[in-house]
């Protein structure tokens, strides 16, 4: 061992099942039971704390998919257009616990380009595939809102979630853009199956009510 003074910090391992010296005193003798407990003791303290983690993210994802289930429901609820795109700004930024939600495409010739209210924002031709590239999610933390996907609310918006929206052939890009003035709210490390799940629903709902192949 004092050849190789890195051994057992190499095999840490092996502290769990080493029988330590009993405690004896005295010039130069180093008490290698304290030491085998202190390791193992951190190293309890790093499992304890790592399981406290799994638990955290555990309880957030099902805080999550719950939010987002009941979000899609209120999707399917919706009695007209005009009703979803209510549904989409107002009670998306509750459910979410948010606060901005906007449905966004680009401008073309088709009959959406006439929907340009509160509910909706009109994009440059091309700026949906700039702002996601070959990705459906994007999510973004500590970032300037976006003055083109959330108008007046930009200035609070911090992170965001852009979900790509695959509503017809017959339609133009579009995206649902979620804001929040939390910078940790969305980031890129984030899981996002069940945005995505919300963007296909969705996407399914606008296809439903305009009436698109």
């Amino acid at each position: 061992l004092r050849d190789n003074p890195d051994f057992l910090d190499n095999n840490p391992d092996l502290l769990a099942v080493l029988t330590p010296p009993g405690l004896r005193t005295g010039r130069g003798v180093v008490d290698m039971q304290r030491f085998i407990i202190e390791r193992l003791q951190g190293e309890l303290d790093r499992h304890q704390s790592n399981r406290r983690d799994l638990i955290d993210a555990g309880r957030d994802n099902y805080s999550s998919q719950g939010r987002i289930h009941t979000a899609v429901l209120r999707l399917l609820e919706a009695r007209t257009f005009e009703h979803l795109l209510e549904i989409i700004t107002d009670d998306l930024v509750e459910l979410l616990e948010i606060d901005v939600s906007k449905l966004c495409f680009e401008s073309n010739d088709s009959a959406l380009v006439g929907l340009r209210t509160r509910s909706v924002r009109v994009l440059a031709a091309g700026q949906v595939g700039r702002l996601m590239g070959k990705s459906d999610i994007a999510l973004r933390s500590g970032v300037g809102g976006d003055r083109t996907l959330f108008g007046t609310h930009a200035e609070a918006i911090r992170s965001d979630a852009l979900v790509r929206l695959d509503i017809s052939s017959a339609a133009p890009a579009g995206l649902l853009a979620l804001g929040s003035s939390d910078k940790a709210r969305f980031h890129p490390g984030q899981g996002s199956e069940l945005l995505k799940f919300l963007g296909e629903a969705l996407g399914r709902c606008v296809r439903t009510w305009l009436d698109l192949p």
